[in-house]
């Protein structure tokens, strides 16, 4: 169900006039996705808000086990971090078809994140009831680890199929 505007007011269609956004890795047991719709919300408890399409393989996942990490991925690994948004978890298994190496999440159960993630956000998951193309949650921070290389060359998603990162442009052609 899609919002309505309220009444005697047009409908505004998106525009993404908000970008560039920090792409993020969204890890849901071994699949994982490419996020750049996350923000952090709270520093205590300390929490993550994310919106997810509907239509993903991986909302099934988080409404299944309740649990996700959110990595950050240095500039150099953005091709196959923005590949993988391109393969369906439902299809494949995109750690082996992408050569993505995995271990364990620490606190979490079920949850697997690249090895080459430079910042991990483990999180136990709620989904917060809303209509609209995307579903949100909210997600507790259980285990936060990371480098300080992380902020150094962030993937920097600009819209489209466009990334940057601090100083250089790239983009993706699948």
């Amino acid at each position: 169900m899609a919002a309505q505007a309220p009444k005697g007011q047009p409908q505004t269609a998106y525009r993404a006039f908000f970008y560039p956004m920090r792409l993020a890795l969204l890890a849901v047991g071994r699949n994982f996705m490419p996020l750049a719709w996350w923000t952090p919300v709270s520093k205590t408890p300390f929490r993550f808000l994310f919106a997810m399409d509907r239509q993903n393989h991986s909302l099934s996942l988080l409404r299944e086990l309740g649990e996700a990490a959110l990595c950050f991925l240095p500039w150099e690994e953005r091709a196959w971090v923005v590949r993988a948004g391109y393969l369906s978890g439902r299809k494949a298994d995109k750690a082996q078809r992408l050569g993505v190496a995995l271990r364990p999440a620490r606190r979490l159960s079920h949850t697997q994140v690249p090895e080459k993630a430079l910042a991990v956000y483990e999180l136990s998951v709620t989904e917060w009831p809303t209509d609209g193309d995307h579903a949100l949650f909210l997600g507790d921070v259980v285990h936060a680890e990371g480098l300080r290389e992380a902020k150094e060359r962030p993937i920097l998603f600009l819209g489209f199929r466009d990334y940057a990162t601090l100083g250089e442009r790239w983009r993706f052609r699948p």
